[in-house]
């Protein structure tokens, strides 16, 4: 009978067994069926022949499926070398990470294969849930954090008990109200309706500047812009740098933009023709104005498209008669866009300028997102109202609830004002996070990089919710 084959090591074989030492912490990317789940495996036995206790090592996923097929081959494994004690040739095979687990549980009296419910693999709503009833006072809701089955109805409670306060005339909530209403043409249920989904989601925007008594709300509005100047700006700087490739491009332009203004059409290019010069980077006359121009720029050489005009498309509307002189003109303006259109990316990111948002709120905008935050801070005070009427919550308060308890210590050890002092200890962990709880996590670069839509996007009107071009 011939001997089964012994199988190569894979070329990764080294990073494998880095990932198993216990005293690095390590992130694995991979795609599926590489043997991430095995390695998991492998570590959490590493892990378990060195604790005190089964429960200092935590396994958290995403799902109970997952997790109950890691409990599964953890115990598999477990039980193969009770039953078949495995050679120690190899320190880092599964049998024998798991045989010296095994020798570790039963120095300890762990008792793991009759007792497997000290393992403490469960997915991270259950983790969350776990650091939540470790202080119940922090949560507020005492003892009881039964999960709801169906949140939604909950949900609406606190959506419809928040927009019955517009009877509260004079104050800010209630104006707010109005202001919401007013600009969604008295959609009352359409707002009940938003409002149930950006509870559903407030994991996503329910920060500490929405929930303050008394926001600065200068400095909010700050703090909101300036996503949209440093997109907008970047955006036009590329631009900037691309035009840059054609020398005189710029003073071509608004010649010819007069041009078709000395016998103007109806679509003739007043704005353009109207600007002193078309800026550079860095902007000095601002991002928005910047913007406004290369918009003005875009229309008079691009078709709505966003392709470049031809100079058979240029008509007496446009200022370009059918005359000698017009003529001229199109041969000028023909010209000039065969020289721009031989820079690589430029017809593109000069199409796109059109679609950018302005760089700042105007002032009616900016009016509806002071009354969206006000809105939003007085439904999630009354969710948590619903919350402890009916003794339950939902998977986004747990989570809450769980951070809360970490930033609670976190702050109660930090220093003052947020300075650095020497010799200052970082705080201490939570219990279930202090450093003997080893983590073997799974797939975290899944829940770390996902993107995040931003907190008022429901609520802001369709022209102000144009993204950014990719870059």
């Amino acid at each position: 009978m011939s001997k089964p084959s012994v199988q190569p090591a894979p070329p990764d074989q080294a990073q494998r067994e880095q990932a198993l030492d216990a005293a690095r912490s390590i992130l694995v990317q991979a795609p599926a069926g590489s043997g991430k789940t095995d390695l998991l495996t492998r570590r959490f036995l590493r892990l378990l022949a060195e604790v005190d206790a089964p429960g200092q090592v935590v396994a958290i996923t995403f799902t109970n499926a997952a997790a109950a097929e890691m409990r599964h081959r953890i115990l598999g494994e477990l039980e193969k070398v009770a039953a078949n004690p495995a050679s120690q040739a190899d320190k880092f095979s599964m049998d024998s990470l798991a045989h010296r687990a095994l020798l570790h549980s039963q120095a300890l009296g762990w008792n793991l294969l009759d007792l497997p419910a000290q393992l403490r693999i469960q997915t991270i709503d259950a983790f969350c849930r776990e650091l939540a009833l470790q202080q119940p006072l922090l949560s507020g809701f005492g003892g009881g954090l039964e999960i709801a089955d169906q949140p939604d109805e909950l949900y609406r409670r606190a959506a419809r008990e928040t927009l019955r306060k517009i009877d509260q005339t004079g104050s800010e909530l209630g104006a707010a109200i109005e202001e919401l209403l007013l600009w969604r043409d008295n959609g009352w249920q359409e707002m009940e309706a938003l409002l149930v989904e950006m509870l559903k989601s407030r994991d996503r925007w329910m920060h500490d500047f929405v929930l303050e008594r008394e926001p600065g709300w200068d400095a909010l509005r700050e703090r909101l812009e300036r996503p949209f100047a440093n997109g907008v700006r970047a955006v036009l700087i590329r631009l900037s740098q691309l035009l840059d490739h054609v020398p005189g491009a710029r003073g071509e332009t608004l010649e010819l933009a007069r041009f078709a203004c000395e016998e103007p059409g109806t679509n003739s290019p007043w704005g353009l023709a109207e600007s002193i010069e078309i800026p550079s980077a860095p902007f000095s006359d601002g991002v928005d104005s910047a913007r406004e121009l290369f918009s003005l720029l875009s229309e008079f050489l691009q078709t709505q498209k966003g392709t470049w005009r031809s100079e058979r498309g240029l008509k007496t509307s446009d200022g370009f008669p059918s005359t000698p002189r017009g003529k001229a003109g199109k041969v000028r303006f023909s010209s000039l866009v065969t020289k721009l259109s031989a820079v690589p990316g430029l017809e593109g990111a000069l199409a796109a300028v059109r679609a950018l948002p302005p760089a700042r709120y105007t002032e009616d905008d900016w009016q509806i997102v002071r009354s969206c935050f006000t809105l939003l801070r007085r439904a999630a005070g009354e969710l948590r109202i619903a919350f402890a009427e009916a003794g339950t919550v939902d998977f986004i308060e747990i989570a809450q609830v769980a951070h809360g308890r970490r930033d609670c210590c976190l702050r109660r050890h930090s220093p003052p004002s947020g300075r650095r002092i020497p010799g200052h200890q970082p705080p201490p962990a939570p219990v279930a996070l202090q450093p003997h709880r080893r983590m073997a996590r799974a797939d975290w670069t899944h829940l770390l990089c996902c993107r995040r839509p931003h907190a008022v996007d429901l609520f802001l009107p369709r022209r102000r919710r144009r993204a950014l071009p990719a870059r």
